[in-house]
């Protein structure tokens, strides 16, 4: 029985700890923190604000993963950049971003940091990208601490794009990476359908994101308004995924809706268990 969790991009127009007593209220286990400029800013949160928000999850029961896909925490001009790829130094604004955050998940407590490889970048190759990535990863790797793992999410776009991608680059990964599997986005630019997926990646998976999409076009939307298949996805979380797995809705584009949408998403999940 996986840990169901909520994404707090999707819940940007309440107070955090608001939020999390609402999530705890509904039944959830976990969330999934994105450090961005409505909660737990990098640029501006300090120490004692994390150290709060770790004792409230920890009174709340809720177990913490951080997820790092804000769009536009390094730079306000462009979405996701610079990222891992850069063919110059600038992608190292976005390693000592990671490794901030890996020090954020020793103060939370949380067990998990993921994140993505990014779009390949102008002036750069596919080699080149490699190259840069799997150096980044390695650096990851060797900073987190023993109970923290890293999950790299495969995402529509970027040069890590789909459940190909992660087969031919978990190989080259150190031991303590992983996966973070989105089921939407399958459905978007990927062979394998979400149950499939979850099936034989099952030993990969760190994390999960729980999300509706349409197949071919990559928006996230709340379970039932996309062609997701719920009954049959929770029924495969339920019966490949290790107990200590969270899932977590990530609805970044309904935080108006939140207070419906949390306690609805939690009633589905639970009413197809």
């Amino acid at each position: 029985m996986v840990k169901l969790g909520y994404n707090s991009n999707g819940f940007t127009s309440h107070r955090l700890d608001e939020a999390l007593y609402f999530l705890a209220d509904c039944g959830y286990q976990a969330v999934a923190l994105t450090p961005d400029i409505c909660h737990l800013d990098p640029l501006n949160t300090e120490l004692s604000q994390l150290e709060k928000t770790a004792a409230l999850c920890e009174k709340l029961g809720l177990e913490v993963i951080v997820e790092t896909g804000a769009r536009f925490i390094l730079d306000p001009r462009r979405k996701h950049r610079p990222n891992l790829l850069e063919p110059d130094e600038s992608r190292m604004l976005r390693l000592r971003y990671l490794q901030q955050m890996l020090t954020w998940c020793e103060v939370l407590d949380a067990s998990v940091l993921s994140f993505w490889s990014g779009s390949l970048p102008p002036g750069q190759n596919a080699s080149g990208a490699e190259h840069s990535f799997l150096e980044a990863v390695s650096s990851l790797s060797a900073s987190a601490g023993p109970n923290i793992k890293i999950a790299i999410e495969p995402e529509p776009g970027h040069w890590l794009a789909n459940m190909s991608d992660w087969q031919q680059i978990k190989p080259k990964l150190p031991l303590n990476v992983g996966l973070c599997l989105d089921i939407g986005h399958l459905l978007v630019n990927d062979s394998y359908s979400p149950v499939e997926a979850i099936q034989q990646f099952s030993d990969d998976i760190l994390a999960i994101q729980l999300d509706d999409m349409r197949r071919g076009d990559h928006t996230h939307l709340a379970p039932g308004e996309g062609d997701i298949d719920w009954p049959s996805v929770v029924a495969a979380c339920e019966k490949y995924l290790t107990a200590d797995t969270t899932a977590c809705f990530e609805l970044s584009r309904d935080s108006h809706r939140f207070h419906q949408l949390a306690p609805s998403c939690i009633e589905l999940y639970r009413g197809l268990r």
